[in-house]
């Protein structure tokens, strides 16, 4: 268990700054304007699907926490100044 963690840390293939960088770009391109505001509605409707007709409340949470996670983080670190 211990190896599939530590395969799943970005940080073991890229530099701490190269992180940041793509994470960064992320937020300034693709999850601005149009396609920002798609993937927050996709992940919307799919929190809507498994909350409602599927009755999966646990998935349909982490849809809904992905949705505000696009919506808002971008303006969160404007704020903070890190974007």
């Amino acid at each position: 268990m211990d190896d599939l963690l530590r395969g799943m840390n970005p940080l073991r293939y890229i530099s701490g700054e190269q992180y940041t960088l793509v994470w960064k770009t992320l937020f300034a391109t693709i999850l601005q304007g149009f396609w920002g505001r798609l993937l927050a509605f996709s992940l919307l409707l799919l929190s809507f699907w498994f909350g409602v007709r599927r009755r999966n409340f646990a998935t349909a949470s982490v849809f809904f926490a992905l949705a505000l996670l696009v919506t808002f983080a971008a303006p969160l670190l404007r704020l903070l100044g890190l974007l």
